[in-house]
């Protein structure tokens, strides 16, 4: 095929031999084009793929949510799911030492991740978090809309209810789902989705939101929180699932609208949004808001959804707001950088973390920032300072903004460095237009032309 040669401006040579110095550097540079900014209409498949290979479980609704009350200034909750295996095989779904599918074991399970977040005056952001409920069994039911790849309906699977059946669904209500104890986060590695098992489980007495979804009242009162708005998610982590490439579309979302102190129920809502994480609610919200996916290099994906909204406040300065959430990426991130093209006074600099909860080792310390004359970072301690430091652990999402007196640019670069060591140690990009069309993306470097 003949290679087509496009002339570069100055600026953008200038960008792409940054790129080529980030490649050698050890570095992942990835391009993300404007055309790509919400990405990108295959929730979470893997490219090119028509239907799901393998096992495929997603959330397909939400059965209920469980609302415990409130004790000590934060609520408690659950979120009842139901599974639907979209695949083309048989999910693994055991945890007992017999029954299980040929080659599996007590530990080829799910386990279930809740969230809670809210839109308010702009931003974005997660205001709670559960443990991890481990799955035990599997009912195999039949449900309106849930069929596998090539559109079967509920077949029952050879081990029965320690797998679930391609095309079938399966239950949790939030009786399951808030039942203790449940599973730390901490020793999941939702890359892989493997865990030691038996898992560690932490016995009460309880309070109303330990292990639980856990919400600080503060940010559910109503008068507190003038307009806001909530969303209720939930991800499954399975292994089987995670090794056939199937991991990216396993998180759902769904509205919820709170009730009245003192017990600030939660109830549903809008719209069940399938396979797609609560952060596409915000553009969704507003159009102006643009959206990426940042994919580290390997097999399985890990993958970091980031999404900014940047707002002109008028006598030369404007306003940042940025998410990162982390979706399944066990290397985890420890640090956010961005790089201006021009020198840039920085102000009203601010983070915001969800915290982790009933006696997991992580640390919640708040990110530290800092500033240069021309970039903002934000950052927590290594991990051969500390392993349990607050870096971005898979499921939750942390909020960056400031103010700065330079507009967007195509050249604002973005590093986020990871956590734990590996190859790459962060995945730095640009969100351009056009600069990387012509095969650099997949490294097909015939098409690329000296031409100024």
């Amino acid at each position: 095929m003949t290679a087509r040669y496009r002339r570069l401006s100055t600026s953008r040579r200038l960008l792409l031999a940054a790129v080529f110095a980030l490649l050698t550097s050890g570095v992942a540079a990835v391009a993300v084009f404007a055309g790509d900014e919400s990405l990108p209409g295959d929730e979470g498949a893997v490219p090119n793929r028509i239907a799901a290979i393998g096992p495929d479980v997603v959330v397909f609704s939400f059965t209920d949510i469980g609302n415990y009350g409130s004790s000590g200034g934060y609520a408690g909750y659950a979120i009842g799911t139901r599974s639907c295996n979209r695949g083309d095989s048989p999910l693994n779904w055991c945890d007992q030492g017999s029954g299980c599918a040929a080659g599996a074991g007590p530990e080829d399970h799910p386990v279930i991740a809740q969230n809670l977040y809210r839109l308010k005056s702009g931003r974005f952001e997660q205001v709670g978090m559960s443990w991890l409920k481990h799955g035990f069994t599997s009912t195999n039911s039949t449900t309106a809309g849930c069929s596998g790849a090539q559109g079967q309906s509920c077949t029952t699977p050879p081990a029965f209810g320690n797998q679930l059946g391609v095309g079938c669904t399966d239950p949790y209500g939030s009786s399951l789902n808030g039942s203790r104890p449940l599973g730390k986060r901490s020793e999941v590695n939702a890359t892989t989705g493997v865990f030691p098992w038996p898992y560690t489980q932490v016995g009460g007495p309880y309070t109303v939101y330990d292990q639980r979804l856990k919400v600080a009242t503060t940010d559910l009162d109503s008068a507190l929180n003038p307009g806001a708005t909530y969303f209720a998610e939930a991800q499954y982590i399975a292994g089987d699932d995670a090794l056939q490439g199937n991991s990216l579309n396993n998180a759902s979302y769904r509205q919820v609208t709170v009730g009245a102190a003192t017990t600030y129920a939660l109830s549903q809502s809008g719209t069940f949004f399938e396979k797609q994480p609560a952060i596409d609610a915000w553009k969704a919200a507003d159009p102006t808001v643009s959206q990426l996916n940042v994919d580290v290099p390997g097999n399985p994906t890990e993958r970091y959804q980031m999404a900014w909204k940047v707002t002109d406040l008028g006598g030369g300065l404007w306003h940042y707001e940025y998410v990162v959430r982390n979706h399944n990426s066990d290397r985890n991130a420890r640090a956010l950088t961005i790089t201006f093209p021009l020198p840039t006074t920085f102000s009203a600099i601010g983070f915001k973390d969800v915290d982790s909860h009933s006696g997991e080792a992580y640390s919640t310390t708040d990110w530290s920032v800092a500033t240069t004359a021309d970039q903002v970072s934000w950052f927590t301690d290594t991990f051969a300072v500390d392993p349990n430091a607050n870096a971005l652990r898979f499921a939750t999402m942390y909020n960056f903004w400031f103010d700065a007196d330079q507009p967007p640019a195509d050249s604002i670069l973005y590093s986020l460095e990871l956590f734990k060591p590996g190859s790459p140690s962060a995945m730095t990009f640009y969100k351009v237009n056009d600069l990387f069309a012509n095969g650099f993306e997949s490294g097909a470097t015939t098409a690329w032309s000296a031409t100024n």
